[in-house]
């Protein structure tokens, strides 16, 4: 998925997210898979191939379902967090966002890894509601975000 024909890493603000659904099965149950199809464009720079998932369990689990609309809710602002915090460190896409009964998963790519551990530990400070779990990988190909891109 690696372009030649990379952005400047200062066009990234200009980004205007296009989301697209995509629908699946994870375990017995559902899976929605958010895609932003506006970070195609990205996919592959060579500045941005870390790969960062903050994963919140669900308190109310749902398996075989999807959440309830009030805790969907309150993990979406998380999902808002989130993204602010990463944007302060750097460039970043955020590329996904996964749904289960049981998890949300917010996938981004980026370029500065030194804000992930401060920005997992300010995270965890600042929310009560929910445990953040955070894992983060070199993916320069962009590989889970193309296992679940659509073209």
């Amino acid at each position: 998925m690696p372009s030649d024909d990379h952005l400047p890493l200062e066009n990234l603000n200009d980004l205007d997210d296009s989301w697209t659904i995509a629908e699946g099965t994870h375990g017995d149950g559902p899976m929605l898979v958010r895609i932003n199809t506006s970070a195609k464009r990205w996919a592959g720079h060579p500045e941005l191939g870390i790969r960062v998932g903050f994963a919140i369990p669900l308190n109310h689990p749902n398996p075989g379902g999807l959440p309830d609309a009030e805790e969907n809710r309150v993990v979406g602002e998380l999902e808002d967090r989130i993204r602010e915090l990463l944007q302060a460190g750097g460039p970043v896409v955020h590329a996904l966002a996964i749904t289960t009964g049981t998890f949300k998963e917010f996938v981004f790519y980026l370029k500065n890894g030194e804000c992930i551990g401060p920005v997992h530990e300010q995270l965890r400070a600042e929310v009560s509601s929910h445990q953040i779990q955070c894992m983060a990988y070199r993916d320069p190909e962009w590989d889970v975000y193309a296992s679940f891109s659509t073209e």
